[in-house]
């Protein structure tokens, strides 16, 4: 059971630190937007402008990618940044 605490213990102190607190708000901030386009631009039962169709879709499905792919890019770049940062002696 200590590896699974210890883990545990890691994974709390990353989540304590500033860098990793501003790290969850941007990327949840970033999912919010994201997800907020694409319920914006879903599709609506009877369109009859098919001119003004083909940019909805296309924004509704680069808001659908970067949903999810923003928030784990801006989580995946902090991480690396921050063990980069961090001193090889602690």
């Amino acid at each position: 059971m200590a590896p699974a605490s210890r883990i545990f213990d890691e994974l709390l102190r990353f989540a304590s630190t500033s860098r990793s607190r501003s790290m969850v708000t941007l990327a949840a901030v970033s999912f919010a937007i994201c997800h907020l386009i694409a319920m914006a631009t879903a599709a609506s039962g009877g369109t009859t402008d098919l001119e003004g169709e083909i940019p909805r879709q296309l924004i509704h499905f680069v808001a659908e990618l970067c949903r999810f792919a923003l928030p784990l890019g801006v989580m995946a770049v902090g991480m690396i940044h921050g063990r980069s940062k961090q001193s090889p002696l602690s």
